[in-house]
């Protein structure tokens, strides 16, 4: 054999040799990573999709008896607690008076919001479903990498369930939306109705709450630019929440700003680019009582030493109340370290948490109607509708809705004047006194809910309304 030939054989045989699966048991031997499939199917149980009914901007003053159609907002959302804890981002729950969550089987439930924040835009759930439920974990954010792939599942536009693959595309991202932006940013398909939905790893663990999507000029939907809330930081909120209703973050009481390198240089300092440097102090706050002064730069902070003065803000927000910290900062060239006990926030402009986000509706009306004024449908009141073959000449008789109370099970179930009451289960109504009866019958008969057939803006569609409430 020609010795060029055989030295080709000898090169080809040891590139298969090393190609070949490792042995069983060999402590180098590279994991191979899981089907997709395999990956989504267990997270699918814990994702669940979010409706919010809000009446619309500048209407419907609060106990009024004339609620205009509801305007309804889709969001997303996810377990990590099997007795009903739900994760999801503030701005899907705000100004909303009835939300209601959907599991991956249908089921449907409504749900309390125990507690919002406004940064980071998080809000804790709580649904009653009688049963354990399937739950994911958080991950840890800091982990990521650029370049790693990454899975969000949601509700985009209506659509559950969805899945979308993508990679990390940047991480802490600054938008400048509040004072310690730190997104991570993924090319991952992120649409109207992914918010609060949840973005995971490879593992399975989450390591992103979906927030928004960042689209070019007036185009709307998915332009591979997708944010999320980083774990880390969704994690010790929800903590938070849970603990103690809200967020407490603790405060320093100081006003600080990057440090630029052109400072950096003027004071001497031997990193470029650390935490930040006061420039303003709260007069009687903690840093006061510590001692700080403006001008001091900000090296680390109980322990941790931020990269920018966003992660200093973080840092301060996530320390503990009531106990004493480190903080090492740079003064007259030289390191210093203070033990400074920072409070509950104090200034109330700028509260993490922000405003409530419940709707005031005035007291809850509870009455034998459901909340719902009703007339009988005159000649006037007669609807012509169109039917799903085409034809038009199918005229409907029933109850006018004339009015809605704002708190109460008819306005929760989305009712609104103008509505027409077609059916009340299987049985035709006609009169107010028909749909009360019918009400009544259910309650004698032990029915927790019933079934309305309604007209609205000439379309039919069955509504579930609860009759039983405590």
């Amino acid at each position: 054999m020609p010795r060029r030939l055989m030295v080709w054989l000898l090169m080809l045989a040891a590139a298969a040799a090393g190609s070949a699966p490792a042995a069983a048991g060999n402590p180098l031997a590279v994991q191979q990573p899981r089907p997709l499939p395999e990956i989504v199917a267990p997270l699918l149980p814990a994702v669940v999709n979010i409706t919010v009914l809000r009446q619309p901007s500048g209407t419907a003053a609060q106990g009024a008896e004339e609620m205009p159609k509801p305007v309804t907002s889709l969001g997303s959302g996810f377990i990590i607690d099997a007795d009903g804890y739900i994760v999801t981002n503030r701005h899907v729950v705000a100004g909303g008076y009835s939300v209601t969550v959907v599991l991956n089987d249908e089921r449907a439930y409504k749900a309390r919001v125990l507690a919002t924040n406004e940064r980071p835009d998080l809000a804790l759930l709580k649904i009653e479903a009688g049963h354990k439920l399937p739950t994911v974990a958080f991950g840890d954010s800091d982990a990521l990498r650029v370049g790693e792939p990454v899975v969000a599942i949601g509700n985009p536009l209506g659509l559950s369930s969805s899945v979308s693959v993508g990679v990390v595309s940047a991480l802490n991202r600054n938008l400048n939306s509040t004072m310690i932006d730190d997104f991570v940013q993924t090319d991952a398909a992120i649409n109207e109705g992914n918010s609060g939905g949840p973005l995971f790893n490879l593992q399975g663990q989450v390591v992103g709450v979906s927030w928004a999507l960042v689209t070019p000029g007036s185009a709307s939907g998915s332009a591979g630019l997708g944010l999320a809330i980083p774990s880390r930081d969704a994690a010790w909120v929800i903590g938070q929440m849970r603990r103690y209703g809200r967020v407490h973050a603790g405060f320093l009481g100081v006003r600080v700003q990057e440090v630029t390198p052109d400072m950096a240089d003027v004071l001497g300092l031997p990193e470029p680019n650390p935490g930040g440097i006061i420039a303003g102090i709260w007069p009687g706050g903690p840093a006061d009582q510590a001692g700080m002064r403006e001008g001091d730069v900000i090296l680390a902070f109980n322990h941790w030493e931020p990269h920018d003065v966003r992660a200093l803000l973080r840092a301060m927000g996530s320390s503990p109340p009531g106990q004493p910290v480190p903080a090492v900062i740079w003064r007259d060239g030289r390191t210093e370290t203070v033990q400074v006990t920072l409070t509950d926030w104090r200034d109330p402009r700028d509260d993490p948490a922000g405003a409530p986000v419940a709707v005031d509706r005035g007291a809850r009306q509870r009455s034998p109607d459901l909340g719902l004024h009703m007339a009988s449908a005159d000649a006037a009141a007669v609807r012509t509708i169109q039917m799903p073959d085409g034809r038009t000449d199918v005229t409907m008789h029933g109850v006018t809705v004339v009015g809605v109370a704002a708190n109460s099970a008819a306005a929760d179930a989305g009712f609104a004047a103008g509505d027409v009451i077609l059916r009340v289960m299987n049985g035709p109504v006609a009169t107010p006194a028909d749909v009360t009866s019918a009400l009544e019958a259910a309650r004698a008969a032990g029915r927790k809910a019933v079934m309305m057939l309604v007209l609205t803006d000439n379309r039919t569609h069955w509504v579930v309304v609860p009759i039983h409430e405590g």
